[in-house]
């Protein structure tokens, strides 16, 4: 199903370019304060250096314009050398061209544009830690991990630290990655750096890309059609909180803990396994399922979610144990499960125990069964 990964990216928009700080204990205020100034200074170098390219890209297409092939600025810097300017301060008292002349005039503007940019860029970037530059295949998670370890920081202390920031779902090769720690507070901004997209538009293509998927499921399976329909009721909800983010930065954090907490929630939900345990008999009675004559056990009328009591989260575990005591009967003699399409050693393996009090079902298909509602029907 494709709920989760749907989710996850549109929680994943509110979680790009905020501020990030897990604090280890409670004498940690100072230090919060000093990575918080810290990850303000990143994101004041993201938005300078992302002013910085547009600059620079307004002065190519300005030389382009003016017909100029000869003189291109360092692709590093984007800015002119002092003999390139020179060139073209010759080229405009010398151009009669009046719409010529403001053309040049204005590449000259607009390196000046970008070297009081980029002085403001080293300055901030001599404030700060030197950031991580992500390469293919790496991870927000790992490289934080990495970095905690490098300061000694065991591995649960540094996971505990990381489940309590804004880790990014996906990273692009160029991402910079910048780690502030101190005293037990841990902090963590990503910015554009040398990636050609930025982490928001990162964000916003995996979105939009599981929405394509999303349709394509719709058209694809009537089976998943009801799920489909509670999927676009959630993305809705999500817009719509997304929406009232936006427009209540002051209260960003407080909410951000509360989809946080939503988030785990729903993401336990589409990882588990619901069932019912019962008497196959008295399910029968009581509309739950239908025994047919020649076919496999199948879902009756009173088939309804709130029956479904038990959850088993599969991303923990991939094992049950069903009771004869808890199944009604003295003793197992055979469990039925329903739905009949879930096969028996290939999605799962049924073991009794040898006094028939007890019976073990193993997970053999996670997928199968994930947020997938079950009976299993116990027979003596």
């Amino acid at each position: 199903m494709r709920f989760p990964r749907l989710y996850l990216a549109l929680l994943g928009l509110l979680t790009v370019a905020t501020l990030t700080v897990a604090p280890g204990c409670k004498r940690g205020s100072a230090e919060e304060k000093e990575i918080k100034e810290l990850s303000q200074k990143a994101a004041e170098l993201d938005k300078l250096s992302q002013q910085a390219n547009t600059t620079g890209g307004s002065q190519a297409q300005k030389l382009q314009q003016a017909g100029v092939t000869d003189i291109k600025p360092n692709a590093e810097t984007l800015q002119l050398t002092e003999e390139q300017k020179k060139a073209l301060e010759e080229r405009i008292k010398a151009e009669k061209n009046s719409s010529y002349q403001a053309l040049l005039q204005e590449v000259l503007e607009k390196d000046k544009e970008i070297k009081d940019l980029n002085e403001k860029i080293s300055k901030l970037r001599a404030a700060l830690p030197k950031p991580d530059l992500a390469k293919p295949g790496d991870s927000h998670y790992g490289m934080a991990l990495r970095f905690l370890k490098k300061k000694g920081v065991n591995d649960e202390e540094a996971k505990r630290l990381i489940s309590r920031v804004n880790i990014m779902e996906k990273l692009a090769a160029g991402f910079e990655v910048y780690h502030f720690y101190a005293n037990g507070v841990y902090g963590s901004w990503v910015s554009q750096g040398k990636a050609k997209i930025t982490p928001n538009d990162l964000v916003r293509e995996e979105r939009e890309k599981v929405e394509g998927e999303r349709d394509t499921a719709i058209a694809q399976s009537e089976k998943l059609q009801e799920e489909v329909n509670d999927l676009v009721t959630q993305k809705k909800q999500i817009e719509e909180e997304i929406a009232g983010l936006r427009t209540e930065k002051a209260k960003l954090m407080d909410e951000m803990n509360a989809l946080s907490a939503t988030n785990e929630k729903q993401k336990s939900k589409l990882n588990s396994l619901h069932y019912l345990v019962g008497e196959r008999k008295a399910l029968e009675q009581k509309g739950v399922i239908i025994i047919p004559v020649f076919a496999k056990d199948r879902s009756g009328a009173k088939w309804t979610d709130d029956l479904f009591d038990h959850d088993l989260d599969l991303r923990s575990s991939d094992e049950l144990k069903l009771t004869a005591q808890e199944a009604g009967v003295k003793k197992i003699g055979k469990v039925n499960v329903v739905p009949g399409s879930l096969v028996k050693d290939e999605h799962y393996r049924l073991t009794i125990s040898e006094d028939k009090q007890s019976a073990t079902i193993k997970i053999l298909a996670k997928d199968r069964f994930r947020n997938e509602k079950v009976v299993f029907a116990v027979s003596e």
